[in-house]
């Protein structure tokens, strides 16, 4: 086997930078001289002791269908096909930036038509963590460009921001996919970076052991398949075979799909639900095949039509689409059977979601009373170790392979996982991640992020406030983090679902994205964000308050009363008419409701409550909106906040 080796970036298809100096490197014997060919230049180099080298190659324009040959004295050559050169961002974070097209194809079923475009591009990192050390090399990978064959497992965000960011700059787009669901931002990080963070520091030490991760991941496994076994050894339904869909309803009772189970006489169940419900189709769908939708489920379902099982989902996330297959439903009378398994006591059919058959023009609606009756019972599953969150192991694993890879940016999606713990913290270690990796790339890089969108945090189950407020906790952690020089922040409230963690809008998340990356690398002057507070300024006395707040990017400002309406139903669309998301805050912590009224580009609120001082200024500073939201003329939301009185905001 030879001696010359190149690591896995650097490979067919790759988007080098453009208008950077741009690093080579590999593998040899030591000793030996390496020459890199491009773009009709020749660059040399030799092989250290530790028989690794490292050429730079001169800046290039943005370019495609290149090659690039590196050769040793040893007669040993490796030849790179299609190299493109134009700009390289890596995108990294959680579910919301790994969420892949295929789970957002139903909102974009155009975009599969016209997707091919060998100029973008993207190199997907497959999960791993390392907890030994920075790895020199990723396990896997190799260079994919978009087409109808690989678009659908693109990340959804990356992929629109590519499009976004091509449209714009006529420059190939490499995108570097660095993510996770679940993931925390401390995995992200170095144990350098998370210096003083000695909690997170003792975990990684903990994990480094392997004989520890094997056991706990075998742990893992046992504990779910002893829980599942356990409760379908005594679950009746199974048993009885109810997903026949043929037994005496007696001792089944009616409940209204969708509904949380903490509102119903299933409140703390863990174990097996049963669910049932008959419905006709017409000779239009008898015979066809026909997609069935049941929103999202809490947490695991098998679902059968006529005796015959069409779907299976094992976790709670992913939306239930099935297809019913061709041959299956009947002129008439048929039958639909939901066996559900809810893990931890906070089962759920969410709300505002579609449930129903479908196939072009026929639809049957599967929100409203079905029966149900509980197959078993059972203790909580034991809660999964998810090792691969720890504290540095995505870091050392997948990200720190990357910073010889010369880049134009980072593009950071994720806080989702951080709402439970370290909430308060959060900007400290952005501010130390965003510094960290701009000192291992060698380069002050731009970092743009999204601040988390609109999202009913209650759809976790949890009841305590604490948990309620920390997710407008880690907004205002991220909004802060806007003092760190070469940051750029998407706004999203007004792009997430509040019903889904993972909304599918995220062709406006990508175009906003694109619009900070546009005005950030190439300057570009049209206004790439929402309304930011700049000044608060309260007067008044006790009984009787104003605060005249001042923003910049807030030129046209004005209220939209049907923003953020997606998926809410018609009669619920009048709550959010007027502008009702301002609070001022008073010394002992009592919020206190304002009117707010736009003043050219100012807001003036105003405020008749009791109350001897103003602490704080909020807006949208709860999980989701509840009144109407602020956009400045080129449509770009106002970014919540806490301002604390006396203090710059």
């Amino acid at each position: 086997m030879g001696k010359l080796k190149l690591p896995r970036l650097l490979s067919d298809g790759m988007v080098l930078q453009q208008k950077k100096n741009v690093r080579i490197w590999g593998e040899d014997e030591p000793g030996r001289t390496v020459t890199v060919s491009f773009l009709g230049r020749e660059y040399n180099g030799e092989v250290n002791a530790a028989g690794e080298w490292e050429i730079h190659i001169q800046p290039a324009d943005a370019c495609a269908a290149c090659q690039m040959l590196i050769r040793d004295d040893a007669g040993e050559a490796q030849r790179i096909a299609d190299v493109a050169v134009g700009d390289v961002f890596i995108c990294a974070g959680q579910s919301n930036m790994e969420l892949p097209i295929s789970r957002v194809m139903d909102r974009y079923p155009e975009e599969i038509q016209q997707c091919d475009n060998p100029a973008i591009r993207t190199f997907k990192i497959i999960e791993n963590a390392e907890f030994h050390g920075p790895l020199k090399d990723h396990k896997s990978g190799e260079w994919t460009a978009v087409s109808e064959n690989t678009f659908p497992e693109f990340s959804a965000t990356a992929y629109f921001f590519a499009k976004h960011m091509y449209r714009m700059t006529g420059a190939p787009v490499g995108l570097i996919n660095a993510s996770l669901g679940g993931s925390r931002i401390e995995s992200w990080m170095g144990r350098d970076m998370l210096t003083g963070y000695e909690e997170f520091l003792a975990l990684a030490d903990r994990y480094s052991d392997d004989e520890f991760v094997r056991e706990r991941l075998e742990l893992n496994l046992r504990q779910a398949d002893q829980w599942h076994k356990h409760l379908d050894s005594i679950d009746i339904g199974l048993k009885e075979r109810w997903y026949r869909g043929e037994f005496d309803l007696a001792g089944w009772k009616e409940i209204e799909i969708p509904f949380f189970f903490k509102d119903t006489p299933l409140k703390d169940f863990c174990g097996s639900v049963w669910f049932y419900r008959e419905f006709t189709a017409d000779k239009r769908l008898a015979g066809r095949e026909a997609k069935l939708w049941l929103g999202t489920i809490v947490d695991s379902d098998t679902v059968y039509v006529n005796g015959i099982q069409v779907g299976h989902t094992d976790y709670q996330y992913p939306p239930r689409k099935y297809t019913i297959p061709e041959g299956l439903l009947k002129e008439g009378k048929n039958t639909i059977v939901m066996h559900v398994k809810a893990e931890i006591g906070q089962g759920r059919f969410t709300d505002e979601k579609v449930y129903a058959i479908f196939r072009e023009n026929d639809r049957i609606e599967l929100s409203g009373k079905w029966m149900y009756r509980i197959g078993a019972g059972c203790e909580m599953i034991q809660a999964t170790d998810f090792v691969n969150w720890k504290p540095t192991g995505l870091y050392q694993g997948m990200m720190a392979p990357c910073h010889k890879y010369a880049a134009a940016g980072i593009l950071w999606y994720q806080g989702e996982s951080n709402t439970h713990e370290s909430a308060g913290s959060y900007c400290d270690l952005m501010e130390r991640m965003i510094r960290g990796y701009r000192a291992k790339w060698e380069d002050d890089l731009p970092f743009i992020y999204v601040q988390l969108p609109n999202f009913r945090v209650e759809l976790y189950g949890a009841d305590r406030d604490d948990v309620i407020n920390d997710w407008p906790c880690v907004r205002e952690e991220q909004r802060r983090a806007l003092k760190i020089p070469g940051t750029g922040m998407v706004t999203a409230i007004d792009l997430g679902e509040d019903n889904d963690l993972h909304p599918l809008n995220k062709e406006g998340i990508g175009f906003r994205l694109a619009m900070q990356a546009a005005k950030m690398l190439y300057g570009k002057e049209s206004e790439c964000e929402g309304p930011q507070i700049e000044e608060a300024e309260v007067s008044g006395k006790e009984g009787v308050w104003e605060v005249i707040l001042t923003f910049r990017s807030a030129t046209g400002l004005y209220a939209d009363p049907e923003a953020n309406l997606e998926g809410i139903v018609p009669d619920k669309r009048n709550a959010v008419k007027e502008i009702r998301d301002f609070e001022l805050v008073d010394d002992k912590g009592k919020v206190h409701t304002t009117t707010a009224q736009i003043v050219g580009n100012k807001v003036l609120l105003t405020c008749e409550d009791e109350m001897t001082i103003v602490r704080e200024v909020r807006y949208c500073y709860h999980n989701t909106n509840a009144g109407a939201m602020l956009y400045n003329q080129e449509g770009f939301p106002m970014t919540p906040f806490l301002v604390e009185i006396n203090d710059r905001p």
